[in-house]
């Protein structure tokens, strides 16, 4: 089956995937949480801080439930593990507009929500479209996390709308009204997987080829993979959190490191369509080498920055394109290089530690700039973050033959 044919039979399950993905806990909660900040800040006199320290929370989901989440997907099949927990994601939501003024009852609504919402993170939606393509299978998973990139720039104006006009209660609610409303009818209509519940079900059978998630940790792919992502989205995630930071210390005004910070999620949804092509072409483990060895040097471009708004801008969008590429590659490799008998568990297991990595990268480099006074030394941090895991995803190895679909 060539590329367009896949492409004919298999636009439903995308548009549904991206959708649930975008929707979930990695794309709607992530990307309008700072929307809420400051409005809870002014009723509740919480700081800054302590409520942009929920991260915490999706981080440990994706690091705890992430391997769960994916073995409940290749066992009953990610359209029922989706459904589910966008029912779970909505209730969450709803939750969340009842908190009281004590700032434990947010911790424990946002986590409630996040722990319910497990079965949105991208394993469900990502094992779908890996078992529905093979010879674009590259472009359709760009085009499936394209979703958070979406979401991201479509909710944020949504949610502040909802809270200008009716208060953060109506907000959480009307974020939960999008989860039901949009999320589940679409996800219920369109989202099949190949083969359908049968051949969802039979998953962790030999009938699809791959490795066991116990054979899997035992080889080095594993390693090499789950490590080189920790590093490399330590680096990501930590100049995503610092950059407006960053240029604004530099000399740059502020308002002019806000705009340049803008063009993050355009970068983003570009390097995820642009991955998508380039790995569909091209050995992945190259193609993340490359493209992890630039973002490594956006990191110098930032030392040098200052004032000067075209090299601001060029290191914005090197980042960006990383930022876009990382989560597709985890999920691109994972499929190549384990095959997908237990590509959910795998994959979740994977997830762990880009989240992991994700949850260290900001807190690592604030520790930094609190220590020495200027992020230079956050900077050199994550050019070896960059480093470190370009070199270990570039010495992977060729596929197994024996899993090429």
């Amino acid at each position: 089956m060539g590329k367009i044919e896949e492409f004919r039979r298999g636009w439903s399950l995308i548009l549904a995937a991206a959708t649930g993905v975008g929707l979930g806990i990695t794309g709607l909660t992530f990307y309008t949480l700072g929307i809420f900040i400051g409005p809870l800040t002014q009723e509740f006199g919480w700081s800054r801080t302590s409520l942009a320290s929920a991260t915490i929370l999706t981080t440990l989901t994706t690091l705890l439930l992430g391997p769960v989440v994916g073995r409940l997907a290749d066992r009953f099949g990610g359209r029922t593990v989706g459904l589910v927990s966008l029912v779970g994601l909505a209730a969450g939501l709803g939750g969340l507009s009842l908190i009281g003024a004590e700032l434990w009852s947010f911790y424990l609504a946002f986590g409630i929500a996040m722990v319910l919402g497990a079965g949105t993170l991208p394993i469900v939606w990502t094992r779908a479209v890996n078992a529905g393509f093979d010879k674009a299978r590259g472009m359709a998973l760009g085009l499936t996390l394209t979703g958070t990139g979406v979401v991201a720039i479509l909710a944020p104006p949504y949610t502040q709308w909802l809270i200008a006009d009716h208060g953060w209660r109506t907000a959480y609610l009307g974020q939960a009204a999008l989860v039901l409303a949009i999320g589940l009818p679409v996800v219920w209509l369109l989202f099949h997987e190949v083969g359908g519940a049968k051949h969802a079900a039979a998953a962790t059978t030999p009938t699809r080829p791959g490795l066991t998630a116990t054979a899997a940790r035992r080889s080095r792919q594993f390693w090499m993979l789950g490590v080189g992502f920790l590093f490399a989205s330590f680096a990501v995630s930590a100049l995503i959190v610092h950059l407006v930071s960053i240029l604004s210390g530099g000399g740059m005004e502020r308002a002019s490191a806000v705009w340049a910070a803008s063009l993050l999620g355009f970068a983003i949804i570009a390097g995820r369509l642009g991955i998508g092509v380039l790995v569909d072409r091209f050995y992945a483990p190259a193609v993340a080498f490359g493209i992890l060895a630039i973002a490594g040097a956006a990191c110098f471009l930032l030392m040098l920055a200052g004032a000067h708004l075209s090299l601001a801008l060029a290191a914005v969008v090197l980042i960006g394109l990383a930022a876009g590429a990382e989560v597709d590659l985890v999920a691109y490799l994972a499929s190549r290089y384990f095959g997908l008998r237990a590509y959910g568990e795998i994959y979740g297991w994977q997830l762990g530690f880009f989240a992991l990595g994700a949850g260290l990268g900001p807190m690592g480099v604030g520790r930094l700039y609190d220590a020495t006074g200027s992020y230079t030394v956050g900077l050199i941090a994550c050019a070896v973050g960059f480093g470190v895991g370009a070199t270990l995803i570039g010495l992977l190895g060729r596929y197994p033959e024996r899993f090429e679909d």
